[in-house]
């Protein structure tokens, strides 16, 4: 680095250095203004050395002339009094800033100090005693080294002060002529230089503490701001204690939730000041979240979310989080605690709330499935004892409202909603004590029933369950009829397990219903070995299809007038290779169930409808159609399809539905879409099991079906019962005036068939004409069918030539 580069770098540091003494900004006229203050501070300490010494000299130097030392002394006096008199008139007074000119003033005042001290070590020191001299020396040294330090705040008058005193002695060492005055002036430059820098470096220091200071004084306001913004708008409050527990800040805030001053508060402890306001409702656990605290506070080291419940003057009950760390003092010893104390009660209500529902129903209040399974499981873990008898058992009631789809649909959700909350009351005031009742889901809920002593007790509560679920419930102003399926299950002999146990209630309850409903069953084996045949078979008709285990077989349909087969009623018949042949009153409810019966009977359809082309063309086909099938809004279409690919006039074709199909208003009216559509193309419905369902006769007038299909269950009894046979002519009086066909199903005697001919029957089907078979024998029969007018005998031959089942 050259010279020129050097210096230029020492001038830009200069600059950067002093520019506070110079800059007319409000941060340096402040630092200007420390400066000052730190130096007028010394200013009596420096007037008395200045004085003390001024007299010192103005004592040894005796043979100066006694005019010379008093004009001397004069100067010096004056000079002191004008700085003792600036300092006094200044002395309370808090500078908040200083102009460049103060400090210009400070630097003249320096020089002049300097000069005045300078002028003794030029006019006296030549010609001086040793004595003198060295008394002189020490002066001038101790002089420059007290003004540099008590002027380095001031490194421009500490400078200016110091130039001059150097200076002043160079020449009195000139003028004294000493041979050893070289050497001397050397070290006074190296000592002068040291004094300068050192100026200069206690200078840049003082500065930056300075700054330091101030941006710290900053950054306390805006703490201390922030603070205070925090403690007026912010939902928590601050607080703090020393190492005593004695609290040391007490906010507005804090002292109206404690109700008492705070003046009052600081007198005492934050512990103390909470238990007088601990929650009085459980005091209990008041005292165990204070312990909590009191051991957080003992151990001296920082905590987080400490909840105490605190009973506020304002707001009742509240709960409390405490997050603190601990103070340190200079030595780094504990002195007391800061922290934050935040409101959490409505966290803590919603979190409850939030608990609550994850283990009880919101509509009924009762328990939900979870926390049904925690009891249960507690309740068949811990068997109470009895050293009196057998030990009693534990048992669990799954039970349902029958039809409440139905209510829902009808009357719509609001009032289903409304009949599930009865149902939970009416559960909760049959409880005894130590039962217990959830709702597991939509209609379904379960009773765990603690100590049964015998079965007879179990059936007594189940039987009263079911008489209180029978009374009526008012739902928005109308009458609505209830009822209820049981299904009980027994810990241990039933179960041993909670899903054994849940399951095989389960099947106890499908046995209720399946058994017609409103009433109660106990599990039995059984009921197990028909649930393990039931998930057989619905796994097995999967496939039944595609494997080629599914058959048709026809049943003929003879006019009773004519004694001609006019058509045949397409029936299901299933063989698998592992559970042998499965009726259709076994696995059509399952395919129902599984959501199976839609495909499979369109297969049905579809394989009647091409296997009918081929058959005499009076031939009428009756295929069963599921109510489930009617319920989709495709069904018309698709039917429509499998007639159209077939070939088949739709008016050979006839579909059967049962009453069942009327039950549910809703899916009732999509079926009748259906009927309808298909009814205009030309295709015949019939209304099977007629006189057993729970239609009413205004379906015979929504809907104009072909055909009335009389139940099994009349004919059968027309020789033993004079009102199946009132039944039986009135429902062929009906038909007749509506204009619809009758077949009579399930004839087995010619007394039978007399009595529907005098009726006025139009057909029959059952075994006295020929057993279902398959779609070959079938042809045959046809074939080899009597011609009209032969007698009965001729029925017995036709059953003879039929082969198979």
């Amino acid at each position: 680095m050259s010279a020129s580069s050097m210096f230029a770098a020492l001038a830009q540091a200069w600059r950067r250095e002093f520019h506070v003494y110079t800059a007319g900004d409000r941060d340096s006229a402040e630092l200007r203004a420390r400066h000052l203050s730190s130096v007028t501070r010394l200013t009596p300490l420096m007037v008395l050395a200045n004085v003390g010494n001024a007299a010192i000299v103005v004592l040894a130097f005796d043979t100066v002339p006694l005019l010379q030392r008093l004009v001397w002394l004069a100067i010096v006096l004056a000079m002191c009094s004008v700085g003792l008199r600036g300092w006094w008139r200044r002395r309370d007074l808090a500078v908040a800033s200083a102009s460049p000119r103060a400090m210009r003033h400070a630097t003249i005042g320096g020089v002049l100090l300097g000069a005045v001290w300078g002028s003794v070590a030029i006019a006296w020191f030549p010609g001086a005693s040793p004595s003198q001299q060295l008394l002189m020396t020490a002066l001038v040294l101790g002089t420059m080294c007290g003004g540099a330090f008590a002027l380095s705040p001031l490194p421009l008058a500490a400078l200016a002060q110091l130039g001059m005193l150097s200076l002043a002695s160079t020449l009195g060492l000139l003028r004294d002529g000493n041979p050893g005055t070289p050497y001397l002036i050397g070290l006074l430059m190296l000592y002068v230089t040291v004094l300068a820098i050192s100026v200069l470096a206690t200078a840049r220091v003082f500065t930056a503490r300075l700054r330091s200071e101030r941006e710290a004084a900053r950054q306390g306001q805006l703490v201390s701001l922030l603070l205070r913004d925090f403690e007026e708008h912010s939902a928590d409050v601050l607080w703090e204690c020393a190492a005593s527990g004695l609290m040391t800040h007490v906010s507005v805030r804090l002292s109206a939730a404690l109700g008492g001053s705070a003046a009052e508060l600081q007198s005492g402890t934050l512990l103390d000041a909470l238990a007088r306001r601990r929650a009085a409702d459980d005091a209990e656990e008041s005292d165990r979240h204070l312990a909590a605290l009191r051991t957080a506070l003992t151990l001296g080291q920082a905590f987080r979310d400490l909840v105490v419940p605190v009973q506020t003057k304002s707001n009742g009950l509240r709960w409390w989080s405490f997050s603190a760390k601990p103070l340190l003092d200079d030595i780094g010893h504990h002195a007391g605690w800061r922290g934050v104390i935040s409101d959490v009660t409505q966290a803590r209500e919603t979190h409850r709330r939030l608990a609550y529902l994850a283990h009880f129903d919101s509509l009924t209040g009762l328990a939900n499935r979870l926390e049904l399974r925690e009891q249960l499981a507690r309740a068949m873990e811990a068997p109470l004892a009895d050293a009196q008898g057998p030990a009693p058992r534990t048992a669990l009631m799954c039970l349902d409202v029958d039809h409440f789809k139905s209510i829902n649909d009808t009357l719509g959700h609001a009032a289903g909603d409304a009949v599930l909350a009865e149902v939970g009351r009416r559960l909760q005031a049959c409880l005894r004590q130590g039962d217990f009742a959830a709702r597991l889901g939509g209609d379904e809920f379960a009773l765990v029933i603690t100590g049964v002593r015998d079965d007879a007790e179990l059936a007594g509560l189940a039987h009263r369950l079911v008489q209180v679920m029978a009374q009526p419930c008012e739902v928005a102003g109308r009458q609505v009829a209830l009822g209820t399926s049981i299904g009980v299950a027994i810990a241990p002999e039933h179960g041993r397990t909670l899903d054994e146990l849940m399951g095989n209630a389960d099947l106890a309850l499908y046995a209720a219903k399946e058994a017609g409903r409103g009433r109660f069953e106990l599990f039995v084996p059984r009921l197990g070995d028909r649930h393990r045949r039931r998930v057989a078979i619905e796994q097995a008709l999967r496939g039944a299809v595609s494997r080629g285990e599914m058959h048709l077989h026809w049943q003929p349909r003879v006019d009773v007038a004519r004694w001609d087969i006019v058509g045949a009623e397409v029936l299901l018949r299933w063989n698998h290779p592992e559970l042998g042949r499965v009726g259709p009153d076994e696995f059509i409810p399952v395919a129902e169930e599984a959501g199976l019966i839609a495909d499979l009977g369109l297969w049905v359809l579809a394989r009647a409808c091409a296997h009918a082309v081929q058959m005499p063309s009076h031939l009428v086909v009756s295929v069963n159609v599921s109510p489930a099938q009617l319920q989709r809004d495709d069904f018309a279409r698709q039917a429509l399809r499998a007639i159209e690919r077939s070939g088949l006039p739709p008016h050979r074709l006839e579909l059967e539905v049962t009453e069942s199909l009327f039950i549910d208003g809703e899916t009732a009216a999509q079926a009748l879409l259906n009927l309808h559509a298909l009814r205009e193309l030309g295709v015949r419905i019939a209304l099977d099991d007629f006189g057993t369902g729970y239609s009413s006769l205004a379906y015979l007038r929504r809907f104009p079906f072909d055909t009335l299909k009389i139940d099994r269950a009349f004919v059968r009894e027309l020789m033993t019962r004079h009102d199946a046979r009132a039944i039986v002519r009135t429902i062929l009086e009906l038909a007749v005036t509506l204009g619809m066909d009758t077949i009579a199903e399930g004839v087995e005697e010619p007394a039978q068939l007399d009595v529907l001919r005098e009726a006025g029957c139009g057909s029959i089907q059952g075994f006295m004409v020929a057993r279902p078979m398959p779609r070959g024998d079938f042809l045959r029969l046809m074939k080899n069918w009597t011609t009209p007018g032969t007698a009965y005998m001729g029925l017995d031959l036709n059953i003879e030539t039929v082969s198979g089942p």
